[in-house]
């Protein structure tokens, strides 16, 4: 047995190792083919994967959801900026950066300045107030100052610029930066006149010096994202602008959600169907008209009135839903204000020509403006030509062909049609009248009669989704009358009524109880006790207004309560370290006092954020001849 075991042991060995090699090979094979099979299932599913994912793209591009239902109007989708869209669309984003909107904000450059290679000073004589513009270590520097008789510094501010608004098109106006609140300089550049003059607004008296509030609107509309600190109306976070400039995401609405896409779609080689509409961003295009006009309303439609909705911001708003459902617009009727050109004014105007009603929604904005482009002098005159030509034709004109071929160019129906009118609220500059009329001294019809059969109440420029309801109506019309009161006093009346009903349905609601008790003060000074429950019911519903606390403490003083009246402009200083009115008021009652230590501390405190506060000063000359 052991012979025969020794014997045969190499063939069997021989044996054991051939069937142990064939089971290896088999096991080998068997993971090859397995590995093939989980390759080949892995591309199937990838493919399928794929083949789901174009579906959904097509489908989202498709008439399986209206064409106004883009995704990236949805609540929660982020803004991406600008140098995300330039990855794709260069072209684009290079001609839009040459546009006014492109360029609605910028950091003061070395270009600007070589511009004040040599200082410029303006005196005014209105004001008796020189104005001081030059450039020092590498800064541009802003001065405002005024001398006595004997030509005595009375007081000088100075302030570096922060940031210069505007293209340069029209003109430029900066800002400066105190603490963590932005304010608007007195003097502004005027393309016009090539030179330097007051901001608008100043010349009027409405601002001085450096105390004109950065407020919502004007960094919404004028930069690209805006960061306010929660519940202010002047106060930044640092920086305070996420993006500088107005960018493609104002019109297209935030792009995280087409990024994302086209990004997956890129990754697995997918087509892009150019035919198809993309939902992933908005294009104002496919927009019903009413919401595709919203799109240039949010800036380019100021109204006489703006009421935000209760807890909205204007940074709510998004392409492709209503801007109704953030801010209402009014518009006082053109009987009432008559025909005055003021800027942001074209949207209203538009509305008022023939054009624009015989185009049943048809015509809007981008009918014949391309927000991508700006064209300038015949460029721009042909092509907005040839957008009159796609609904008139040359013989439908009534000028003789000679008056016709004398414009520069000839046949330039914007110089007929849409003349330039000079502005109202903003000197050395003109707006297009948007009115389209047949000849420059045709009468619009909303201002060839004064029947009282016009309607003689606020136009509601803006409607919600909820527009139907009264109480909501209500709010926004008593607010808006607020706001107009002022300038239009025969609509004064009217907005008392709407207050005193909209105080009864919302008695919780802090604007509303504010504007109450201001209309109250003006329209019935001697119902002291009932605006001041009003102002009191705005504060106890959550009001941060120093204005509504210093006119309280106002109506407290009148009642005899000092204590309680210093207590509310203490409160306001607090709030609002900027507020003046609040910090004079506090003085009088110290000098009242005779407190004088307190009162001079408060007025200094005045003539440090207002140096020329000339109240102040005339007030503290006299704090300073009482007895100690």
């Amino acid at each position: 047995m052991n012979r025969r075991a020794g014997l045969f042991s190499p063939y069997r060995r021989l044996r054991t190792m051939r069937r142990a090699l064939w089971v290896r090979v088999r096991w080998v094979n068997a993971i090859w083919v397995r590995g093939i099979w989980i390759v080949g299932l892995a591309a199937i599913v990838l493919a399928c994967a794929s083949l789901r994912i174009a579906e959904a793209r097509q489908n989202e591009k498709t008439a399986a959801a209206p064409p106004q239902q883009f995704l990236n109007a949805r609540p929660g989708v982020e803004y991406v900026g600008d140098e995300s869209c330039r990855k794709c669309h260069a072209s684009v984003y290079q001609t839009f950066k040459q546009t006014g909107m492109g360029r609605s904000v910028s950091i003061p450059s070395p270009d600007d300045l070589r511009e004040l290679a040599k200082p410029v000073k303006i005196i005014n004589q209105k004001l008796n107030q020189t104005y001081s513009i030059y450039a020092r270590d590498g800064k541009i520097i802003h001065e405002e100052s005024e001398s006595d008789s004997k030509g005595r510094v009375i007081f000088s501010e100075t302030h570096e610029i922060a940031y210069t608004v505007g293209a340069g098109d029209v003109g430029k106006s900066y800002l400066v930066a105190k603490g963590d609140s932005l304010f608007v300089s007195p003097i502004s550049y005027y393309e016009r006149i090539r030179g330097w003059d007051l901001s608008p607004g100043y010349s009027e008296g409405a601002f001085h010096g450096f105390t004109r509030r950065v407020v919502e609107l004007c960094v919404d509309c004028h930069t690209g994202q805006p960061l306010l600190v929660a519940g202010s109306h002047n106060r930044f976070q640092q920086p305070p602008f996420r993006f500088l400039t107005v960018g493609c995401e104002r019109c297209h609405g935030p792009g995280a959600t087409h990024v994302r896409q086209h990004t997956e779609e890129a990754a697995l080689g997918l087509p892009i169907d150019e035919a198809a509409i993309d939902l992933s961003i908005v294009n104002p295009r496919k927009l019903r008209p009413e919401i595709r006009d919203d799109v240039c309303a949010q800036c380019h439609l100021a109204g006489d009135a703006r009421v935000l909705l209760p807890g909205k911001t204007y940074l709510d708003f998004r392409p492709g839903t209503s801007l109704g459902d953030v801010v209402s617009i009014f518009s006082v009727p053109q009987q009432i204000k008559g025909n005055h050109f003021v800027a942001l004014d074209q949207f209203e105007q538009l509305k008022l020509s023939r054009c624009w009603a015989a185009s049943n929604g048809k015509l809007g904005c981008i009918s014949c403006h391309d927000p991508h482009v700006q064209l300038r002098g015949d460029q721009a005159t042909n092509s907005f030509r040839s957008r009159c030509l796609s609904c008139h034709t040359t013989s439908s004109c009534r000028a003789p062909l000679a008056q016709r071929q004398a414009t520069s160019p000839p046949d330039n129906c914007i110089s007929c049609h849409m003349p330039k009118q000079p502005t109202e609220n903003i000197g050395h500059s003109s707006i297009t009248d948007h009115r389209i009329l047949r000849t420059p001294s045709e009468i619009p019809a909303a201002l060839q009669s004064a029947d009282s059969s016009f309607p003689t109440d606020l136009i509601f420029d803006t409607k919600s989704a909820g527009s139907g309801d009264a109480q909501a109506n209500l709010r926004g019309l008593a607010l808006a009358h607020s706001q107009v009161a002022a300038r239009f006093p025969e609509l004064g009346e009217k907005g008392l009524a709407l207050l005193e009903q909209a105080a009864a349905a919302f008695p919780n609601d802090a604007e509303i109880e504010a504007a109450y008790g201001s209309a109250l003060r003006v329209a019935r000074p001697r119902d002291e006790e009932r605006a001041a429950r009003a102002f009191q019911k705005a504060i106890d519903a959550g009001s941060k207004s120093a204005e509504v606390r210093t006119q309280l403490a106002r109506l407290r003083m009148q009642q005899g309560q000092v204590t309680a009246a210093m207590d509310l402009y203490k409160e306001s200083i607090q709030l609002d370290p900027y507020f003046a009115p609040a910090y004079l008021d506090l003085a009088q009652v110290y000098s009242m006092l005779k407190d004088r230590q307190n009162a001079l501390q408060i007025l200094d405190g005045v003539l440090k954020i207002d140096p020329g506060n000339d109240a102040a000063r005339q007030q503290r000359i006299k704090v300073e001849a009482l007895p100690d």
